[in-house]
């Protein structure tokens, strides 16, 4: 009876380990000095896209000329130091959306995103050139950014003169598990 006492525990033990070395990495928190963008109080559902219900975890964010969407906790990035050669690589994508973009017109693709971070005077957030990706029947402006350092970072989207701002905590994660 022991022999069979001692052998579940052994299994318990060892499946528990196995689990937790296998779990993905826990996503801290953001700092309480960092305002990370929340739900808005009166829910926005962009023209011609579904109305966001508790079983989302996401959010609409700005107005019919320039939105995104976004996760109900706030937007939260892992970030971690580039190997040499992939310092340029992205560290998120973000889709735009606005009711003025056709993406047939060449002079559309105008929308101008820009990053600082608040909690720290380091270089500017870097963009890469904006596209468009689709997703039939809907259309958005798709940019990668590429965020020099962890930290509390305000990201700003202006397309034909519709600015929509948000805040994302960037926190660092150990090498491997991006």
């Amino acid at each position: 009876m022991n022999v069979l006492r001692l052998s579940l525990l052994i299994s318990v033990v060892a499946f528990t380990a196995m689990g937790q070395r296998n779990s993905p990495e826990q996503r801290p928190v953001a700092s309480t000095s960092c305002p990370v963008t929340r739900p808005p109080t009166v829910p926005f559902t962009p023209p011609g896209e579904h109305k966001m219900g508790p079983d989302d975890n996401s959010f609409w964010l700005g107005t019919e000329k320039l939105w995104i969407d976004l996760p109900e906790s706030g937007e939260v990035w892992g970030w971690g130091p580039r190997a040499p050669g992939h310092q340029h690589d992205l560290t998120a994508k973000i889709f735009w959306g606005s009711v003025d973009f056709d993406y047939h017109r060449r002079e559309d693709y105008s929308l101008k995103v820009t990053g600082r971070r608040l909690d720290g005077d380091v270089p500017p957030l870097l963009v890469d050139k904006v596209t468009n990706a689709l997703f039939v029947p809907h259309v958005a402006m798709l940019t990668g950014v590429i965020v020099p350092t962890p930290g509390c970072w305000e990201i700003t989207g202006d397309y034909k003169g519709q600015k929509l701002s948000f805040v994302v905590w960037v926190y660092p994660v150990k090498e491997g598990n991006e």
